[in-house]
């Protein structure tokens, strides 16, 4: 069974029943905390601080709303936008952008599309840094790296290969996902997907047990950014 694994990461009333009293959300992290990181494929080159470009840009999302609150991942897009899947942002009273070195960053505004499964999240002109992104057609094993912050904590990469493509069948959009043979699990939704050449090729958003991941392709997101029309306004329902 396939879910959703940004959304897993919510704590909110309708999961007290099962997972009793519901925590406070987190405090925010001392400007001192340098997030753990796994090994990383020989191929990515660390930078002076020990972490490589990929890691630079994935971010850690906080996401609070009417219901509760929710982490997920994203990375950086360009020095003031974060990509992230829909389900991580939609309906948030308030979001924060946690980067690699510890920084918080208040998101000021943020944009959903119905299909596929991506939000634009909007910050002041913060980052130094952004991905680049790459169109491309894999061939089955083609090796992959998801970094993310799954269950909202430690900065993780995730060595994979890709598998083909599926339907989506989550979101009933009737497009072609990739199906990636990766460990990712709740809070992963929204993880760049890199290929062997440092690009993002794929978002991230939904998982199983199996160790497979669905991402959407870049194509799915260079649709959107080059026809805006396809974003609307996330907006609370409280």
């Amino acid at each position: 069974m396939r879910l959703a694994v940004g959304a897993g990461a919510i704590l909110a009333a309708a999961a007290v029943a099962a997972c009793g009293v519901i925590p406070a959300p987190p405090g925010p992290l001392k400007t001192t905390f340098i997030p753990e990181a796994t090994p990383v494929a020989a191929t990515a080159t660390p930078s002076s601080d020990g972490f490589t470009t990929e890691q630079h840009l994935a971010v850690r999302i906080r996401v609070a709303t009417c219901q509760g609150w929710a982490t997920g991942s994203g990375w950086i897009l360009n020095s003031h936008e974060v990509i992230t899947n829909r389900h991580v942002a939609e309906g948030a009273t308030h979001i924060e952008v946690t980067t690699y070195d510890g920084h918080d960053y208040v998101v000021n505004s943020s944009l959903i599309a119905k299909t596929p499964d991506l939000a634009l999240l909007n910050l002041d002109d913060v980052f130094t840094e952004s991905a680049t992104m790459a169109e491309i057609v894999p061939t089955n094993g083609a090796p992959m790296t998801v970094v993310g912050y799954p269950l909202g904590q430690a900065l993780t990469v995730a060595q994979g290969h890709f598998i083909g493509t599926e339907v989506d069948s989550l979101g009933d959009s009737g497009q072609n996902v990739w199906l990636i043979n990766a460990h990712i699990d709740h809070g992963s939704s929204g993880s760049p997907v890199y290929d062997a050449a440092g690009k993002v090729v794929a978002i991230v958003y939904a998982g199983d047990p199996e160790w497979d991941a669905l991402a959407w392709p870049a194509s799915s997101l260079q649709g959107l950014l080059d026809d805006p029309t396809g974003w609307t306004n996330n907006s609370a329902a409280c």
